[in-house]
């Protein structure tokens, strides 16, 4: 009973430290195009967002990108800027966890994310001025949705 008891305290001990090593912190946002949009930012090792609009993304209190929304009419027109801007750069472009995205830089001195949040008619820019990496990096610890 002992060694079952043990192991027990083993595996929620383990459970806690698993579980305990991810914090996130989210807001709701109800937008201009009628849509309540939910940003989730993992907030471990320093990161840290704010409820404002224009949202910022920071680390250690230094701010490092800097998102707004916008309806499928913006998307679709900075999209369609992207393309035609002979200094831009599309990076990657796909799908995830219900958006559409594409990454892009500009002169590669910036790097944004041009967002569609699936199902919604809103968009997201969010923008990055110091490296391809960071922006990638905060992207990649995002989780939005349409509530």
């Amino acid at each position: 009973m002992k060694k079952v008891l043990s192991s027990l305290v083993f595996a929620a001990t383990i459970l806690l430290i698993v579980t305990g090593c991810s914090t996130n912190k989210a807001f709701t946002w109800d937008v201009a195009t009628g849509d309540k949009i939910k940003i989730k930012l993992e907030t471990t090792d320093g990161y840290d967002i704010t409820s404002d609009v224009p949202f910022t993304i920071s680390k250690d209190g230094e701010t490092l990108s800097q998102g707004t929304f916008i309806t499928i009419d913006g998307y679709n027109q900075y999209m369609n800027a992207v393309d035609n801007d002979s200094t831009a750069n599309v990076i990657d472009s796909g799908t995830k966890n219900g958006i559409t995205y594409t990454f892009y830089s500009v002169n590669n001195s910036e790097f944004n994310y041009i967002i569609k949040i699936d199902g919604s008619n809103t968009g997201i820019l969010l923008g990055n001025p110091n490296s391809q990496s960071e922006a990638e990096e905060i992207f990649n610890r995002l989780t939005i949705s349409k509530e």
